[in-house]
């Protein structure tokens, strides 16, 4: 049986929160599949040492120090990757951060501040991207959401619901808008993975989300990543505007 021709060899893909979790299995997987890779991050130390360990030429895996809420900051890394790597071809919006607390013990900055990173940077790094996609006539934009974001679950912050909620809407209209450019956008909506995010909420908080899964499997991040890499490649090139469910049975419909 020969192995799977994704389309990726050679492009060039932009992951953001790329040093850890679910980014970090992302940008593996789409360099296994042979795209060249561009890591967005804050996290200099684990970023950097991402990309030597991927490609130590530095002509497969590029790193960039990113805060995803300035403009400048992202335009910038969005140009250089360009730039050095030929193209923008695939945009993976994976950064995010959450703070899960009943909103009467939520403040306006505990809210402003999940907004800010999970649905204004998602806004910030699709608006820099679509011009070179544009230029290109061709590009894919997959968007991290939650099942969060698609249904009430208990322990979930409404910043961190409406921030997913907010992702969701924004791919379904972007996709429409930017369709006739050769612009594909979609979103996964992981349920509960075992990420070093994760890891902060108590196991009693951790089961609770998972609470009616269907399968007995913990989420992993490859499981997010395979998604990832399906709506990436040339194999999903009919696929936008859709949210894929990755939740091992949670949420059903």
């Amino acid at each position: 049986m020969s192995a799977i021709d994704f389309g990726l060899k050679d492009k060039s893909c932009v992951v953001t929160g790329a040093s850890r979790g679910l980014g970090k299995a992302i940008a593996e997987l789409l360099y296994s599949a042979g795209a060249c890779v561009s890591l967005f991050d804050l996290a200099e130390d684990t970023g950097s040492a991402l990309a030597e360990r991927l490609d130590s030429t530095g002509e497969r895996a590029l790193f960039f120090r990113v805060d995803v809420t300035s403009v400048e900051e992202v335009e910038a890394a969005m140009a250089e990757t360009a730039r050095r790597l030929g193209s923008v071809d695939v945009l993976v919006n994976s950064a995010g951060i959450m703070k899960h607390l009943p909103i009467d013990e939520m403040s306006l900055e505990d809210f402003e501040n999940i907004i800010k990173v999970n649905l204004t940077g998602t806004f910030i790094t699709c608006k820099a991207a679509v011009p070179y996609m544009k230029k290109q006539g061709r590009g894919k934009i997959v968007n991290i959401a939650s099942l969060g974001g698609r249904t009430g679950r208990p322990g979930v912050g409404v910043n961190y619901a409406a921030s997913k909620a907010g992702v969701i809407g924004l791919t379904q209209t972007l996709a429409r808008e930017q369709g006739q450019n050769g612009i594909y956008v979609n979103s996964v909506a992981p349920g509960p993975i075992l990420t070093e995010l994760t890891k902060q909420a108590s196991s009693e908080v951790f089961a609770t989300w998972n609470a009616g899964r269907a399968v007995k499997k913990d989420g992993l991040p490859t499981d997010v990543a395979q998604t990832v890499l399906y709506l990436a490649s040339s194999l999903s090139d009919w696929v936008t505007g859709v949210t894929l469910d990755v939740n091992g049975g949670i949420l059903i419909r």
